[in-house]
């Protein structure tokens, strides 16, 4: 088998077999990893968790928009550009307040 037809077997096979398989896995993280988010859970835990799971974690601060406030986020998310899974938590001094589950695909 030539080296060309070897690459092209290669990106097939990361197109039909590790796409799907890292979108699905994804996808089970981040629902499972939101399904244990308790209101009045520490963050600093919440993190943790995310972190051994594998996931993505972006902190937003607290800020005020158009003259409303918005409280400070915890992004736990995964996926590739095409399909991604969020977990966005809203927290007061150091506990969980809210939850939602989000996909953008």
């Amino acid at each position: 088998m030539s080296t060309g037809k070897r690459i092209a077997l290669a990106l097939l096979l990361c197109g039909v077999v590790y796409s799907p398989a890292k979108l699905y896995w994804a996808e089970r993280q981040v629902a499972s990893f939101c399904d244990g988010v308790a209101v009045g859970a520490s963050v600093e835990e919440l993190e943790r968790r995310a972190k051994d799971a594998w996931l993505e974690i972006k902190k937003l601060p607290a800020m005020t928009f158009d003259g409303k406030p918005v409280p400070a986020k915890l992004l736990v998310w995964e996926g590739f550009a095409f399909g991604r899974w969020f977990c966005e938590i809203d927290h007061t001094n150091g506990k969980a307040d809210a939850k939602r589950l989000s996909e953008l695909d």
